[in-house]
Parts: structure tokens; C-alpha cells; sequence
């Protein structure tokens, strides 16, 4: 996070030291190249979705021509499935009893090898049809061998296809398998038919009717129907390994565990459908179509690659417009610019001038826009400045003069001093104790009050200064006054404000001790608390509205009770807005009042200079 911040610091703070010039480039360039950038994009993301739409729509057209024509094989192959079933001689072997001779026999299998061989086709793979008959109960039948289309069912009793055949199905597809025609090895389909005696309904299982069809049949439908050169397709069964497909291959491996096929079998509610799948590290549309009747899958993986060939050549154009909007804005950024930071660099080179204390310069511009207005306010601003100068001349010869007035002036305070010293003197020659006392605590009084000047004092300073004004106040008011101090000794080393106690005692005496009947006490302690000074002023005189006085106190614009307010904002002017005075009620007549500073040594990092080290 920290990283990101300096890092976001570093490039405003880089932006803002490149030239206005370079500034207004980069803006133009940026203005210029966001919305071209923007709408190119646009239109990528928008052709890509309406051709991978598209698509998708010649995919799910071709998967439904895919299965039409699948099942309508399937319908042809069982509808001869049927016509070998219902034929009388089938009928009347499959419902007869168990034949009496050898002859009987041979008749049979001589019957049924004649309709197997009128539907068998052999012509071509691609329409391949072979039919065979295992009859039930037919051991026979093994010891002839002038026909191979016609045997026991003991053959394939132990086969785990005949074992898992539904008791009642039009048909079953048990898988593939390959069979020899004119010495080739041929490739086909396998379904089976279940065969019952149907003249006889006691006779519960006859036999199996075994069709091989030819697979380069469905192998040529998938070809033909392929999206692109570079896609696969191929058929599921219902174990999802692949029954067939035009990639010899292919045929036989089990997809159960790909992530794709997966997905295809997540929602069975689904009869279609297509989405884009990572596989063997490329992007693949995965399309695929369900066919119900023999359970099986029809899936194609398509490259994106591809699909996407008619973006290439639209994203080629995109690039070219793009470079040439690029160029186009880049040369009308840089006439742009020039013609707007042209009148700011002469400007600027004119200032370079008038730092150098040259303030006669010639500045011509003849265009009428704002920078005419800005032009002309510089050249009276240099008029008005120049004048200024020789004024200022004059000022500070005068400024001299009162420097002088001043020096003078300072000897008054010491002549102040040495006449109350004399006086000092003089009453204890008289012995007059308490014009001494008042003397004396008044000279000390103007001299921790003047403080040469400073504003920040130490506690120790401003805790004598108020004792000095309390002792002249305690003369004056005779038997009226009486007070106690008692600040700790561990704060007198830190800094306070000048004058912060005096104008409070004064308030206290002047609003509180005066107009109560008998002697009243002004107590002020002062201790630390944590890192924070606390004074307290506290009195018995006759009590005040606190709220009103901690109100006024808030008030900037109240100016009622000059002196405590003044108090309360050079505090804080000083130390912060947290700190200051506050009037609070305590137990029997008068009022406190508590200062708050904070107990600093030095008035580094606030609000004024430590003049209190000078």
C-alpha cells in the first residue's frame, strides 16, 4: 500500500515539473486517443460476441442435422430389426418346441441364414449392415458350420453386454466392434435386439437378434459436419467414453474424468448448449447435443483460434485506424500546444528578465484573446511595481529614522526602574514597610510584564509577576484581600504565556472579593497532570454565571470581558484550540477558574518561535 502511495506521489509530483508545453501534449494526445482506444475495443468485444454467436447458432444447427440423421439410421437398422423379428418363419422357429432331428435342425439354420442374408449389405462400409441370430437353447447349431450368421446363444451368454440387456427395449446399442468383409477389417456399431416366441407367450426369452452397422456411417455425418479443419468431434455413450468418431483414435477412451465432460453432465436437464473450456492449454468451444433414444453425446471442440479467423483481419484494421488516429492526433497535439504554451513561454521569459532587476522591457502581443488581457495586466503590474520600488526606497529611509526613535524610547522602562528603586529607598529610610513592599512588588510587576518583550515566559516569571500584582493589590484592599499560591516545584521550568494569571486575579478581585461583605481569599495552585499544566484560580467572593462566562469564552464575536477572553485566545493561539480557560462552580460562594497548557520546554512544532531562548 505504501508502495502505491509513493509511487502515486512520484508521478504527480513528475507530471507537475514537465513543462506546460509537454502538459498540454500529453493531455491533447490522451483526449485524443481514449475515445479511438475506447470504441476500437468496444467493437473488438462486440464482433467477437456476435461471431462466436453465430457460431454457436451454426453449431447447434449442425449437432440437430448430426442427430436427425443418426437416429434416422437408428430407425432404418431397427426397422429391419423388426422386419427379420415379425417374419412368419422367425416367428414360427422362436415359438416352436425344441426341433426332433438332425434334420430339423439344419432346416432352421438353412431358413434363418437365407433372411439374414437378404438383409445383410456389404457393399461399402459406410452402409454396412450384417445381421446375426443367437437362438436360445440351439447347442446344435455349433456343429454346423455353412453359415456364420446363425448360432447358440451360449456363445455370448458370458459376455457382460448380453448379461446387462434390458428385459424390455426396442433395441440396445452395446458399443462398437469390427468385423472382416473382402479380408478388410471394418469398423462397426453394435446393436442388439431382444427375440421372444411370440405365437407362444409361455416361451419368456428366444434369442438375440445382433445388428453390425457400419461406423464410418456416422463417422462420415461428423466429418461433414465439423466446424472448422482443426476441430474434433465425436459421439459419448452413456459411460462417456467415446463410441465413434471420424479421429481413429478416438474411439474407445474414456472421458469420464475431463473437466469438460463434466460440465456437460452437470445439468442433465440440458438437451444442448455450448461455453468456452481451457483444454490442453487452448481455448475451446465445447458444443454438444443429447440424443435421447440411444442414450448418447454428441460433443465438438472447436479452437477459438479459428472461430475467431474473421477477427483477425477486423482487429488488423482496427490496428490500422488506430496508428493512423494516433499519428493525426499527435501532430495536431503538437500545433496545439505550441500555439497555446507560446504566449505563456513568452511570458515566462519576460519574468526571467524582471528577476534580474530588469523592469524596462519591451512586451509586444498582438493577438486579441485572453492572453492579451493577461499581457497587458503584467505590463501595468510592472509599471505599478517599479513604483512600488521607489516608494519602498523612501519608506526605509523613514523606517531608519523611527529605528532611531525607538532606540531612544527603550531608555524610559530603565528610567522607570531606577525612580521606583529610589522610591524604594526613600520609604525604607522613612521606614515606611509598605510603600516599600508596593514599590518594590510594582517595579517587579512592570518588569516580568515588559519581559523584554517576549511573549513566552517561564511559569517561575509568571507565578512572580502575579504574586507582585497580588501583594500591591493586598496593600491596597488592606483587610478586604487575603490569597495563597501554591504552585509544585516540578512545573516552574516549563514555558507559559505572559500575563495569563494577572488579567484572571484582577477579574476575581474587581467581580468577586469586591462586592462581598468581609475579607475574601484568592487561592491559585498549579501542578501537572500527565502532560498537561493545570491552574487553578479559585475565590470566595460573590460567584458569576459560568455558563454565560464559558459561553463568551466561545464566542468569537462576543466582545464582553475584553480581558479574560484576550487571555483565553492568545492561549490559544499559542498552544492549540484544546487548551485555554474554563469557569466552573465549586462548593460554597465564588468561582474557579482552571488554565490548561500543555507542559512544554521549548515551542518547537507550535504555533510561534521559542523566543523564550533568545
Amino acid at each position: 500500500m505504501l508502495k502505491k502511495a509513493v509511487k502515486a506521489v512520484f508521478s504527480n509530483h513528475l507530471l507537475f515539473t514537465i513543462s506546460i508545453r509537454s502538459r498540454l501534449l500529453l493531455y491533447f494526445i490522451f483526449l485524443a486517443l481514449l475515445p479511438t482506444s475506447i470504441i476500437s475495443i468496444t467493437l473488438y468485444y462486440k464482433s467477437t460476441g456476435i461471431i462466436t454467436e453465430k457460431t454457436n447458432s451454426a453449431l447447434e444447427e449442425k449437432l440437430n442435422i448430426i442427430s436427425d440423421n443418426i437416429l434416422q439410421k437408428l430407425d432404418s437398422i431397427y426397422d429391419a430389426s423388426k422386419e427379420i423379428y415379425l417374419n412368419t418363419d422367425v416367428v414360427r422357429i422362436l415359438s416352436a418346441d425344441h426341433p426332433a432331428s438332425t434334420t430339423d435342425i439344419i432346416n432352421e439354420m438353412s431358413v434363418l441364414d437365407k433372411l439374414l442374408e437378404n438383409y445383410t449389405v456389404t457393399d461399402t462400409a459406410r452402409d454396412l449392415i450384417i445381421p446375426k441370430m443367437y437362438i436360445y437353447n440351439r447347442p446344435e447349431y455349433m456343429f454346423y458350420r455353412f453359415t456364420d450368421k446363425v448360432s447358440d446363444t451360449s456363445i455370448i451368454e458370458t459376455e457382460k453386454w448380453y448379461m446387462n440387456l434390458p428385459y424390455k427395449a426396442d433395441y440396445t446399442i452395446i458399443g462398437t466392434d469390427s468385423v472382416t468383409v473382402s479380408s478388410k477389417n471394418v469398423k462397426t456399431v453394435k446393436i442388439a435386439v431382444r427375440l421372444f416366441g411370440l405365437d407362444d407367450m409361455s416361451i419368456r426369452f428366444g434369442g438375440v437378434l445382433l445388428i453390425d452397422a457400419g461406423a464410418d456411417y456416422f463417422n462420415n455425418i461428423l466429418n461433414k459436419s465439423k466446424p472448422t479443419i482443426g476441430s474434433s468431434i465425436f459421439i459419448l455413450n452413456s459411460s462417456r467414453s467415446i463410441l465413434t468418431s471420424p479421429d481413429a483414435s478416438l474411439p474407445g477412451k474414456d472421458l469420464s474424468g475431463e473437466k469438460y465432460i463434466q460440465n456437460i453432465f452437470k445439468n442433465n436437464s440440458e438437451q444442448s448448449g455450448s461455453f468456452i473450456e481451457t483444454i490442453n492449454r487452448s481455448n475451446m468451444l465445447v458444443s454438444y447435443k443429447r440424443i435421447e433414444g440411444p442414450d448418447w453425446t454428441i460433443v465438438s471442440l472447436t479452437p477459438m483460434s479459428e472461430i475467431n479467423g474473421e477477427l483477425i483481419s477486423f482487429n488488423r484494421v482496427i490496428v490500422i485506424v488506430v496508428i493512423l488516429s494516433s499519428m493525426i492526433a499527435i501532430f495536431m497535439a503538437l500545433l496545439l500546444s505550441d500555439n497555446i504554451s507560446y504566449p505563456i513561454r513568452k511570458l515566462v521569459k519576460s519574468m526571467s528578465e524582471v528577476q534580474n532587476n530588469n523592469f524596462d522591457i519591451s512586451l509586444e502581443y498582438i493577438r486579441n484573446d485572453e492572453f492579451a488581457y493577461l499581457f497587458n495586466s503584467y505590463k501595468t503590474m510592472l509599471h505599478n511595481i517599479k513604483e512600488l520600488i521607489e516608494k519602498l526606497y523612501v519608506s526605509e529611509v523613514r523606517k531608519k529614522e523611527v529605528e532611531l526613535k525607538s532606540l531612544q524610547a527603550q531608555i524610559n522602562p530603565h528610567f522607570l526602574y531606577n525612580t521606583l528603586d529610589s522610591v524604594n529607598w526613600m520609604a525604607l529610610e522613612l521606614k515606611a514597610a509598605d510603600i516599600s513592599t508596593m514599590v518594590t512588588s510594582l517595579s517587579n510587576f512592570f518588569r516580568y510584564s515588559l519581559s523584554k518583550g517576549k511573549n513566552i515566559i517561564s511559569l517561575e516569571d509568571e507565578k512572580t509577576q502575579v504574586e507582585s500584582y497580588l501583594k500591591i493589590q493586598a496593600i491596597r484592599f488592606k483587610e478586604k484581600l487575603d490569597y495563597h499560591i501554591d504552585f509544585s516545584g516540578d512545573i516552574l521550568g516549563f514555558l507559559s504565556v505572559k500575563l495569563i494569571l494577572q488579567p484572571v486575579v484582577e477579574n476575581s478581585i474587581l467581580h468577586g472579593i469586591n462586592k462581598r461583605s468581609g475579607k475574601g481569599t484568592i487561592t491559585i495552585t498549579g501542578k501537572k497532570i500527565d502532560s498537561v499544566i493545570e491552574i487553578d484560580i479559585s475565590d470566595d467572593g460573590v460567584g458569576a454565571d459560568v455558563e454565560e462566562l464559558n459561553a463568551i469564552l466561545d464566542d468569537p464575536g462576543n466582545s464582553s470581558s475584553f480581558a479574560i477572553k484576550n487571555v483565553n485566545d492568545r492561549i490559544r493561539h499559542y498552544f492549540g484550540k484544546e487548551y485555554g480557560l474554563r469557569f466552573h462552580n465549586h462548593e460554597g460562594p465564588g468561582t474557579t477558574v482552571i488554565i490548561r497548557f500543555p507542559a512544554v520546554k521549548t515551542m518547537e512544532g507550535l504555533y510561534v518561535e521559542d523566543d523564550y531562548r533568545r
